[in-house]
């Protein structure tokens, strides 16, 4: 072969060699753009991620703030307060203190205007003798009856039998007739102060039972102004009554004087009370003691209240018979009614 061409392909075989390798790393060089066009786009790190509304993400080794807790519903909503409670006036001051009783019981008998029989009994006792006051005496075997006394007992039997009245206690609880001593209730207003205002009653406290001596001298005050029950006697017929120290009854000045008038006076109210009071009807027989009527006559009749009862009745073991009946038409022809229990 010629020497000439020999050199032109030696040439030319160098030329071939130098552009491989530059072929070479060209094809690298595109190799290494596919790997790269072939990684995802979202090589950053998680964190340097945009958020979706674009605003720059938090680090991630920076911690998340602690959430402040829910708010417990009773923290948001606090208890109520109490509502505050009305000022008291003096009509529910007086109803509170009528409603503190020391006791509950039922009055079975009126003995007189001041005094009754109730169930159960207190302590043991039954009899109740009302205090701060006294009506006119009816049923003292030494004393005659006073006037205005049969009234007395008739208003607080009308008013008391058969009630479920308070007792409230003052500093002494009996006295020495071991009768227990009260102000008694019926409803909201206490009877003793009653019997006062419409007359029927003298106030009369003795110490220690004192608690309401005010209230009797206020409600005396305005019946003698009034000159109702007692207060609208004759002089003579006051001078008749217990001396309380308001100025009538036996011994107060000029009671002596009288005391001719005031007898005749007594008569002609006993002869009044007795017209009002039951008559004794065909088959009234008296009581064959204290408590008890004859077998034979077992209706007893009491006419303080007007009422008779019949054996087996509620009150018939506590009644005290003024005059007994073979038979409940007996009784009522005599003018008394029957009890309701």
């Amino acid at each position: 072969m010629p020497r000439f061409i020999l050199m032109v392909m030696l040439a030319a075989g160098l030329l071939l060699g130098g552009c491989a390798p530059e072929d070479a790393q060209t094809e690298g060089a595109g190799e290494k753009q596919k790997a790269e066009k072939a990684e995802p786009k979202n090589e950053r790190p998680k964190e340097e991620e945009p958020s979706k509304q674009g605003a720059d993400p938090e680090p991630q080794e920076k911690k998340a703030e602690p959430k402040e807790p829910k708010a417990n519903k009773r923290d948001k909503e606090p208890a109520p307060k109490p509502e505050p409670e009305p000022p008291s006036s003096s009509a529910s001051a007086s109803a509170s203190a009528v409603g503190d009783h020391d006791a509950t019981v039922t009055v079975r008998r009126v003995v007189d205007g001041d005094t009754v029989t109730v169930s159960p009994a207190v302590d043991g006792n039954e009899e109740v003798r009302l205090i701060g006051m006294d009506t006119p005496e009816t049923k003292d075997p030494s004393e005659e009856v006073e006037p205005l006394g049969p009234e007395a007992s008739a208003f607080a039997a009308d008013a008391l039998t058969g009630q479920s009245v308070g007792l409230e206690f003052d500093v002494e609880r009996e006295d020495q007739y071991d009768r227990l001593l009260a102000y008694v209730y019926l409803g909201e207003e206490m009877f003793n102060e009653v019997l006062v205002e419409e007359g029927y009653a003298q106030a009369s406290s003795y110490e220690p039972n004192t608690r309401y001596e005010g209230r009797f001298a206020a409600a005396q005050e305005e019946a003698r102004a009034a000159g109702l029950g007692i207060w609208g006697l004759t002089f003579a017929q006051q001078c008749l009554l217990a001396d309380q120290g308001n100025g009538i009854g036996e011994g107060t000045p000029g009671c002596s004087a009288a005391s001719a008038s005031a007898s005749a006076s007594a008569s002609a109210s006993a002869d009044s009370s007795a017209s009002a009071s039951p008559s004794v009807g065909s088959g009234a027989v008296p009581p064959i003691s204290e408590d008890n009527c004859p077998p034979n006559a077992p209706i007893k009749g009491n006419q303080s209240s007007g009422i008779y009862h019949v054996p087996g009745g509620d009150y018939y073991d506590v009644t005290d018979p003024e005059e007994c009946f073979a038979s409940p038409q007996d009784a009522e022809a005599a003018g008394y009614r029957a009890s309701k229990v």
